[in-house]
């Protein structure tokens, strides 16, 4: 009797967590672009790689992009993808410029590295850029045409070069009407890396889910 009574009670306590064990299963996606990930390095030496990693500002110790990055990395349970184009870009950011305005102009879908996640198992997108042409890359735009983010919840992060935010969160709209955004951030991409970090870390702090 005393055995069936704690088995009831093991399938009681087993029921009753379900609820809570499907809470949990909300996922996050961090999805970013960054120039330094997409840069030919044939050829170069480490310290022409370095230089040309920081998509033209030549002063920080690694692209501001990526410090928030690891930030996401350290303080969420999110998975991680780096958007790698098929065609690499030039490491010298202004031969890099030409092109790349091109693929917007043209609206070209690009092709990547590696195969697209299956955006349907996520809830939440992280999506980190810079800001090029008052806009989103080419890349990021390939991606808002391709997938399906509705319902999900949107926070923005990139960096820029005096044009804040520019056109970028109404580019993610135009292409995903039924995505929510829920907050956004973006910081000078000559900010120190530790600027940015500590800035970037607060902005989490603050989201009002």
């Amino acid at each position: 009797m005393k055995k069936l009574i704690c088995l009831l009670l093991s399938l009681l306590t087993t029921i009753a967590c379900v609820p809570a064990i499907a809470e949990q299963e909300s996922k996050a996606l961090v999805l970013y672009f960054d120039y330094s990930e997409n840069i030919d390095t044939t050829g170069l030496d480490v310290d022409a790689i370095s230089q040309a990693s920081m998509a033209g500002t030549r002063t920080r110790d690694t692209s501001n992009l990526l410090v928030m990055v690891d930030v996401l990395k350290e303080r969420t349970n999110a998975d991680i993808y780096s958007l790698r184009v098929a065609d690499l870009y030039a490491p010298d950011f202004g031969d890099m410029m030409g092109p790349a305005r091109e693929q917007k102009e043209n609206n070209e879908m690009l092709a990547f590295q590696e195969e697209l996640p299956d955006f349907s198992r996520y809830d939440v997108i992280y999506l980190g850029t810079p800001v090029w042409w008052y806009g989103a890359p080419q890349s990021i735009l390939t991606v808002l045409q391709q997938a399906d983010f509705s319902g999900k919840k949107i926070v923005f992060f990139g960096i820029h070069r005096g044009s804040g935010f520019a056109g970028i969160p109404e580019e993610i709209l135009s292409y995903q009407p039924d995505a929510v955004i829920v907050d956004r951030f973006t910081v000078e991409c000559q900010t120190s890396n530790e600027e940015t970090r500590s800035q970037f870390a607060a902005f989490l702090d603050l989201i009002a889910w």
